[in-house]
């Protein structure tokens, strides 16, 4: 799956608040009727982190967030069918 398919199949599903890591905050959608799961990692630095706002109630959308973080799709059987940008460690 190319970028561009993915920013247009999925760039405006909205994604959740799942939890928060090690300087991450993860979101993710619900199960897409196909099958698959979005996931987006936002923030990865103390600096980075400080100064983002986070709603747990409000969603964002791959086409809002995904140019700065890392953002992948997995498909029904749990494989990643798309990535875009670099995991945070």
């Amino acid at each position: 799956m190319t970028d561009d398919e993915a920013f247009e199949q999925y760039g405006e599903v909205p994604l959740y608040f799942s939890h928060y890591y090690n300087f991450v905050f993860i979101y993710k959608s619900a199960r897409l009727e196909n099958g698959a799961q979005i996931y987006l990692q936002l923030g990865g630095t103390m600096e980075k982190v400080s100064a983002m706002v986070v709603d747990a109630e409000e969603p964002v959308t791959l086409n809002e967030k995904a140019d700065r973080d890392f953002a992948y799709i997995k498909s029904a059987e749990n494989q990643v069918i798309w990535k875009h940008g670099e995991p945070h460690h």
